[in-house]
C-alpha cells in the first residue's frame, strides 16, 4: 500500500497503547489500528475503539477531517471523515482515546496524491510554469528513473520508497512539449512509464470562463435613465476547475466588429482573419506577475467598470466597491470623468480605443474574449509585431442595397489558440455578423431585443451550470441564459 511517512507521527504511534495506570488498572482501551489514510478524494474510515469503559477522543483542533463518535461505552466502531484536499503537501493528524486513565493514540494521514487507476501507465499534464510534481508509483523493492537526453526540462527532485517528485522547468516556448519517463526495476525490468505533457499556457481554454457579463446599466428612478458612463457594468470571470489558478495576465478585449448593425448588410472583409485570430480593440489585462492572483477553484472574481456602491446613488443598482478588479481611464474629456477605488487593483490598459472611458455598448453588439499570451511573447512585441496587427477591405451594402468599401488598419488580433474562452453579444432581432472564428463561439446570446429595448436595462447574460461545473459548449446560445437577471442583483 502507498504510504505518507511522517517522522512525528511514527514516533507517536509506537506509543500507540498506554497501559493503565496503578491508581486505576482495571480500565484499558485498545485499537484496531493505529493509523487511518486517505487520499486527496478524502472520503471515510473506520476503526474500532475496545475499552472496558467509557472512553472519549479528543483531536487536535484542526478541522479538515471530523470523527463520529466522539465518546462510547465498551467497544464501538469510529468513523474518520475527511475532506477533499488539493494542497501541494501532505497533511496528518492525532487522535487519542481516553478511557480512565488509559490512553490511545491514532494518526489520520492524507495525501494530496490519488492513487492511479494504472500506477505502471500514466499521464500528466504541466502548466507552462513548471515546478514539482509527485507521482506515486507501482510497490517495488527499489527503482531508477531514465529522462529522454532530450528533455532535459524535466529532472529529479527526490526519489521516496514509494513515489518520486519530478521537477520541470518553465516551457518559453509557443508549443507543447512531450517526454516519456521510463521507470525501471533494480533488476532492469520496467517498473512504469510516466508520459509527460507540458503545455505552453499556465490556464488551458475552457479552465477560465466569462460567466456572466452585464453591460445594460440600471436606470435611475429620478432621470429614467442609466448613469452616463454605466459605471456599474461588469463581468464576472469563474474558474471552472477542481484547482487553483494563476488570473494574472488575462486579456479581456471587445471584439473589432459589430455584431447587429442596422445599417449594415452583408458585410466582408479581405483578408478575412477570423479563421486564424479574433480582431479585438479595448485590450485590458489583469496584472500580476503569474503568481500575486489565485483564483480558488470554482471561484469567481468581479471586474467592475467603476467598483462603487452604486446602490447609495441608485436602488436599481449595485454594490461593487468590494470588486476584485475595476478598469480606470485618465480621460481627456472633461465632462466624462472616471472614478477610482484605490482599494481595488486597476486593470493594466494595453489598448483604450478611447481618450474618454471605456464602456460596454449598452446594447449588446459586440463579442469579449479572454486570453493569455505564451511566455515567449511579451506586451511589447504583441503590440508592435506586424504578427498581430490586421488591414482589410471591408465591403458592405445598406438597406437599399447599395454597396460600400473602406479600409480598416492596424486592428490587432488575437491568435485562435490563445483565447480561453469567447462570448458573442448580439441583439436577438437583429444579429448579423459573427466577431470570431466559431471555434470561439458558434454562436450568440443577448441582453437586449433590439436597439431600441428600453426593457433592457437591467438585464444581462448568465451561464448555465449542470452537475456543479459551468456549461461550456462555446456556443453561447445553448450556454447562456439571455436576457435575465444578473447576480448582482440578486
Amino acid at each position: 500500500m502507498n504510504k505518507l511517512k511522517s517522522l512525528f507521527l511514527f514516533m507517536m504511534l509506537l506509543a500507540g497503547f498506554t497501559a493503565c495506570s496503578d491508581s486505576d488498572e482495571n480500565l484499558q482501551v485498545t485499537l484496531s489500528a493505529r493509523e487511518v489514510k486517505f487520499d486527496a478524494n478524502g472520503g471515510n474510515a473506520k476503526f474500532t475503539v475496545q475499552a472496558n469503559g467509557e472512553w472519549n477522543i479528543t483531536t487536535d483542533g484542526q478541522t479538515w477531517y471530523s470523527v463520529t463518535p466522539l465518546s462510547g461505552n465498551g467497544s464501538a466502531e469510529v468513523t474518520v471523515t475527511a475532506e477533499a484536499f488539493e494542497a501541494a503537501a501532505g497533511r496528518s493528524a492525532l487522535l487519542t482515546i481516553h478511557c480512565g486513565n488509559s490512553t490511545a493514540t491514532l494518526a489520520v494521514t492524507q495525501t494530496y496524491l490519488v492513487n492511479p487507476d494504472d500506477p505502471a501507465n500514466q499521464s500528466f499534464t504541466i502548466r507552462a510554469k513548471g515546478g514539482d510534481q509527485e507521482i506515486l508509483l507501482p510497490e517495488s523493492d527499489g527503482y531508477e528513473v531514465s529522462i529522454p537526453a532530450d528533455a532535459q526540462w524535466v529532472s529529479v527532485k527526490e526519489k521516496k520508497d514509494d513515489s518520486v517528485i519530478l521537477s520541470f522547468t518553465v516551457n518559453g516556448s509557443a508549443e507543447y512539449r512531450n517526454a516519456d519517463v521510463i521507470v525501471n526495476k533494480t533488476d532492469g525490468s520496467k517498473l512504469a512509464t510516466l508520459k509527460i505533457k507540458q503545455s505552453w499556457r499556465n490556464i488551458e481554454p475552457g479552465e477560465l470562463l466569462i460567466e456572466e457579463i452585464f453591460c445594460t446599466g440600471n436606470i435611475i428612478t429620478s432621470t429614467g435613465k442609466p448613469d452616463k458612463v454605466y459605471g456599474d457594468q461588469y463581468f464576472r470571470l469563474t474558474n471552472n476547475t477542481d484547482e487553483t489558478l494563476f488570473i494574472d495576465g488575462t486579456i479581456i478585449a471587445e471584439s473589432y466588429m459589430n455584431t447587429s448593425s442596422t445599417a449594415t448588410f452583408n458585410e466582408t472583409y479581405n483578408p478575412d482573419i477570423r479563421p486564424e485570430s479574433a480582431p479585438v480593440q479595448a485590450l485590458y489585462v489583469i496584472p500580476g506577475d503569474g503568481s500575486q492572483y489565485p483564483l480558488e477553484a470554482h471561484q469567481s472574481v468581479i471586474i467592475a467598470n467603476n467598483a462603487q456602491n452604486h446602490k447609495a446613488t441608485n436602488p436599481n443598482s449595485f454594490d461593487l466597491s468590494k470588486a476584485d478588479f475595476e478598469w480606470y481611464n485618465e480621460s481627456t474629456v472633461a465632462s466624462m470623468q472616471d472614478i477610482d477605488n484605490p482599494d481595488v487593483p486597476n486593470l493594466d490598459i494595453w489598448e483604450a480605443n478611447t481618450v474618454s472611458i471605456w464602456i460596454l455598448f449598452n446594447t449588446g453588439v459586440r463579442g469579449y474574449l479572454i486570453a493569455q499570451l505564451p511566455s515567449s511573447v511579451s506586451k511589447e512585441q504583441f503590440m508592435t509585431d506586424e504578427a498581430y496587427i490586421w488591414s482589410a477591405t471591408k465591403t458592405w451594402s445598406n438597406a437599399a442595397g447599395r454597396e460600400f468599401s473602406t479600409t480598416v488598419k492596424n486592428i490587432h488580433v488575437i491568435p485562435n489558440d490563445w483565447v480561453l474562452d469567447g462570448v458573442v453579444l448580439g441583439t436577438k432581432e437583429d444579429y448579423k455578423l459573427p466577431p470570431f472564428d466559431s471555434s470561439i463561439d458558434a454562436g450568440y446570446t443577448y441582453c437586449s431585443l433590439n436597439s431600441s429595448d428600453t426593457n433592457r436595462y437591467g438585464k444581462g447574460v448568465r451561464r448555465k451550470s449542470a452537475e456543479g461545473k459551468l456549461v461550456d459548449t462555446n456556443n453561447s446560445t445553448n450556454d447562456f441564459e439571455a436576457y435575465t437577471t444578473v447576480s448582482m442583483a440578486q
